[in-house]
């Protein structure tokens, strides 16, 4: 509950300056603060990594995530390409060549690593 707060109260003028269109630009120092209190908002709703973070933890992080996306949810971001087209493709949203080319390419990047991954990991506990 208390991270929630933190985070309406910190997210706030963000909140304002993205989502109100008719709101003035922020000044220079609004910017400040607004990125400081996100950062603090990060550092609260994710204290393992309120350290300092030096190169090698930004790398990690990174790596952390794109690991995630396309080994883990990778699957569940094709599917959700694949929904798109299905329903895109015959509505006219989105041309057949594009549709073709975005599901190929989806499951190139994101289910053929998942299932190198996991056929892997079944190989590793064959032997």
């Amino acid at each position: 509950m208390a991270t929630a707060i933190i985070g309406a109260v910190t997210l706030a003028p963000a909140i304002r300056h993205f989502l109100l269109s008719k709101s003035p630009p922020l000044a220079r120092s609004e910017t400040r603060s607004t990125a400081t209190l996100v950062l603090l908002f990060v550092a609260a709703v994710f204290p393992e990594y309120a350290y300092a973070m030096d190169y090698s933890t930004g790398t990690a992080l990174v790596r952390d995530f794109v690991s995630w996306l396309f080994v883990d949810a990778g699957p569940y971001v094709f599917m959700a390409i694949l929904g798109i087209c299905v329903i895109g493709v015959p509505k006219g949203w989105i041309p057949m060549k594009s549709g073709v080319v975005a599901v190929i390419c989806s499951f190139v990047f994101f289910a053929v690593p998942s299932i190198v991954r996991y056929a892997a990991s079944v190989a590793s506990s064959q032997i």
